[in-house]
């Protein structure tokens, strides 16, 4: 999402980003289908593959089960994306979607680079993108 616009009684309404919205949609849309994107956030520059949020909360199962190991009540925590999806809309009211779901991230702003599994933000915190991963 960029910018905002405003009427004069309303408060002020994030304006969507019609190409992202599309590509979001588009990997909804597929079982399994994914691309590779970087995102510009206020916390820097992320980048890894693009997917539904049926496949990101599957990819949390795993990584869930992976850093738990056999610790009790896990199984709560495991089945929290698909409690989420189940309890709330994937649109908002207006049919866009509020988050973008990334797996196999790498955070391009921090030394090192770090990665990381997953990655869920905010569609209104984007403030740019481009297809495709830093070589």
């Amino acid at each position: 999402m960029q910018g905002t616009t405003t009427a004069d009684d309303e408060p002020a309404q994030p304006v969507a980003d019609a190409h992202l919205e599309l590509l979001v949609r588009l990997v909804e849309a597929q079982s399994g289908a994914s691309m590779a994107l970087s995102l510009t956030t206020p916390g820097g520059i992320v980048s890894g593959r693009l997917v539904g949020s049926a496949v990101w909360a599957e990819r949390w199962r795993e990584a869930v089960r992976e850093a738990v190991r056999a610790e009790d009540h896990a199984d709560q925590l495991i089945q929290l994306p698909h409690i989420v999806q189940d309890a709330m809309p994937e649109t908002d009211a207006a049919g866009l979607h509020d988050f973008v779901h990334l797996v196999d991230v790498t955070f391009l702003s921090a030394p090192g680079p770090p990665t990381t599994p997953l990655w869920r933000g905010r569609v209104r915190d984007i403030s740019g993108w481009s297809l495709g991963a830093p070589r």
